[in-house]
């Protein structure tokens, strides 16, 4: 790959090149405006090397894909608009760039063109506030790295591929959840800015393995999940997730609401609630992501008697201590009204929710 020019030294050799190739390079982009965000009606961004984007992308198409075009076009040092549209600024730009990285000059975005523009839109070079739309599902491409890359730097365990799929999704869920937001999957405004606050990694940030469990931060992940909807298997890594909402299965599914909402919705069941409670709370994966009955054995918890509990502990219902079928996190006294409390999962067609302790189950202290 030829050595990469500074940003303000290839744009200026760019242009000069342009110019002498297209008549109306060098005025073209001087007159393109200097935006850098999405218009409001832009097509969502689509990777350029995606199947969904043709092998060569010409002046006329409107798509995702120029979006994306506009988009790395802007984080090497062009200033057009970024609506989607593949016009006459899309073009001079594209010229530019071909001219400044030793490429044919046609404005054609082919394969040799896409690779250079991903490799001179590296990671760490796109704001993702003022150079990518919504992010969602689907998406690909330097934005989606970013993303990702400060998502792990926040405490995901994503692979920084620029794919988002289902383990993007459901960091970014968990992110939303613990920073008050709606929980949707779609990095929008309100998400970007959380990402760059000075107190982004406040929360949904594992501690340290080891660090003695505060209940008062485990109680705080789950009150994150409120609203969250119940999912069955959702929480569980089906898809190689972490811990926190995920896509859920059908696979013994026996809920009322038909058909199964599991496989296409984004959630938490009752084990996968504790589990990230704990995950993001204590710093620890109970039953590495283990059904109930499997999370009753694990090392984290030992079993004591009712009138032993304290917020934090775990209430299992079942046949007995090992063979169980729900689960509930132990909140404590409210504090306005002095009534025992729990967070709970319960079940399809409900959300996490706050709600009055029921008893009668197996309680379990849960240590470091």
């Amino acid at each position: 790959m030829p050595t990469l020019l500074p940003a303000r030294r290839r744009l200026a050799l760019g242009l000069a090149l342009a110019a002498v190739v297209s008549g109306f390079g060098a005025l073209a982009a001087s007159a393109a405006p200097a935006a850098t965000a999405p218009t409001p009606t832009a097509p969502t961004p689509i990777g350029l090397t995606s199947p969904a984007c043709p092998v060569d992308i010409r002046q006329g198409e409107a798509d995702g894909c120029v979006t994306q075009l506009q988009l790395e076009l802007n984080a090497t040092g062009a200033a057009i608009a970024v609506d989607g549209q593949f016009g006459p600024g899309t073009l001079t730009a594209v010229r530019v760039f071909q001219a400044a990285h030793a490429l044919a000059v046609d404005g054609i975005v082919g394969p040799g063109t896409k690779s250079a523009l991903d490799a001179a839109a590296a990671p760490g070079t796109v704001d993702l506030r003022t150079q990518c739309g919504d992010l969602r599902t689907g998406a690909s491409g330097p934005c989606v790295t970013t993303l990702q890359t400060m998502l792990n730097k926040l405490g995901a365990r994503l692979g920084v591929d620029g794919q988002f799929g289902p383990a993007t999704d459901t960091a970014v869920r968990d992110f939303q959840a613990f920073h008050g937001l709606g929980v949707d999957g779609v990095v929008g405004q309100g998400t970007k800015a959380a990402l760059y606050s000075g107190n982004a990694g406040s929360t949904g940030t594992p501690p340290p393995p080891g660090t003695p469990v505060d209940p008062g931060k485990v109680l705080a992940a789950a009150k994150a999940f409120l609203s969250v909807p119940y999912v069955w298997g959702g929480g569980h890594s089906l898809r190689g997730e972490g811990p926190g909402p995920s896509l859920g299965t059908c696979d013994g599914y026996t809920g009322s609401i038909q058909p199964c909402p599991a496989d296409t919705t984004a959630g938490l069941d009752c084990s996968g609630l504790v589990r990230a409670a704990y995950w993001f709370g204590a710093g620890f994966d109970l039953a590495n992501g283990g059904d109930t009955n499997q999370q009753t054995l694990d090392r984290h918890l030992t079993q004591v008697t009712e009138s032993q509990r304290r917020p934090g502990d775990l209430e299992y219902f079942g046949t007995d201590a090992h063979t169980t079928t729900h689960v509930v996190l132990y909140a404590g006294a409210d504090p306005a009204t002095g009534a025992d409390m729990m967070y709970e999962a319960k079940e399809t067609g409900t959300d996490v929710h706050y709600v009055g302790l029921r008893t009668g189950g197996f309680w379990y202290h849960v240590t470091a």
